[in-house]
């Protein structure tokens, strides 16, 4: 396994408008609700933003407009450590925006579609996705890709036969039986709660699990907000629990997790270590406003760590 692999991110960034009530309203219902300072999001942008505070090489790829905004989302991608020298541009797209509302303790998330369908990248952009050592994105952002006659299918297994790692993130696994094909080609899988209970429906547990882990799939990551995660692999499956934090937003927590698991795996083959790392990196991360609060690198995260009264030293050869 190499110590230091080239990550290559393909998905969605966003401008995150913010607003917080005190209650979330019902149908057809009116809130007063306050303005809170727009921040950097989108879920695979938060990931790699992550990623690379831990001074980890990464691009970051995703198709945009050449607007104002996405001036602003570019800029803050460079200010993160990102390679966006592949990034796509169609001026036919919108904005790229997100609504969030902070209410009862939770967050509500609007995402404004961009109706992508088609991402047209160039041969050299095609090269440097085959020589990454993993692709890190979802079903929804890596379907559109297309490099002349060759699509999603065809480029992923090119990657794939070079030794590339397919890692995805399905989240709440809104997808369809036309992405069905996508599954033999993961390597680790993440979603959440509600996106395993959603493709678990219909069947017992151990039956899907099964059935992952017989179409090549090596590890299956549940997060499970604060009652913390379950990580199963085809020898071992274990869960861990959540951590008491005060929580300001847990919009990107997710997003941190994953980044962070990703992070510990080139460092270590030791999973409990990288589910342990990503926990506390994931309850740091609610604990500030924005989507890429958990982009503080692994000294942050280790303080964080003593300070829960983990054991520091248990994560040392993380950052060596």
């Amino acid at each position: 396994m190499e110590r230091f692999p080239k990550v290559f991110f393909i998905g969605d960034v966003s401008l995150d408008e913010y607003y917080s009530a005190d209650v979330f309203p019902s149908l057809a219902d009116k809130v007063i609700v306050q303005t809170l300072p727009t921040q950097m999001g989108g879920m695979i942008a938060n990931a790699a933003c992550v990623y690379a505070a831990y001074d980890m090489p990464a691009c970051f790829m995703t198709v945009l407009n050449g607007g104002a905004i996405t001036q602003r989302l570019c800029k803050g991608l460079e200010e993160a450590g990102l390679d966006i020298r592949h990034m796509v541009r169609d001026d036919s797209l919108p904005d790229s925006k997100t609504i969030i509302i902070l209410a009862e303790g939770e967050h509500t998330v609007f995402i404004p579609t961009l109706n992508l369908q088609h991402m047209e990248i160039t041969p050299e952009t095609l090269e440097a996705i085959v020589a990454s050592r993993v692709i890190y994105s979802t079903f929804c952002e890596i379907k559109p890709i297309r490099c002349g006659e060759r699509g999603a299918k065809e480029i992923l297994d090119e990657a794939i036969a070079a030794g590339c790692r397919f890692w995805c993130d399905l989240d709440v696994a809104d997808i369809s039986e036309a992405d069905d094909w996508l599954f033999d080609r993961i390597d680790t899988l993440f979603l959440n709660e509600r996106g395993f209970a959603r493709l678990t429906k219909g069947k017992t547990e151990s039956v899907w699990i099964s059935q992952l882990f017989g179409r090549g799939i090596r590890t299956v990551v549940v997060t499970r907000a604060d009652k913390g995660c379950r990580v199963l692999t085809r020898g071992d499956a274990f869960s861990l629990p959540g951590l008491s934090v005060p929580v300001v937003d847990v919009t990107g927590a997710g997003d941190t997790f994953c980044a962070s698991f990703l992070f510990a795996f080139t460092r270590t083959d030791d999973l409990h270590i990288c589910a342990e790392f990503a926990n506390y990196a994931a309850a740091r991360a609610v604990s500030g406003l924005g989507a890429r609060y958990g982009a503080a690198g692994a000294a942050a995260v280790l303080d964080f760590i003593e300070a829960m009264g983990g054991d520091r030293a248990r994560y040392a050869e993380l950052v060596k």
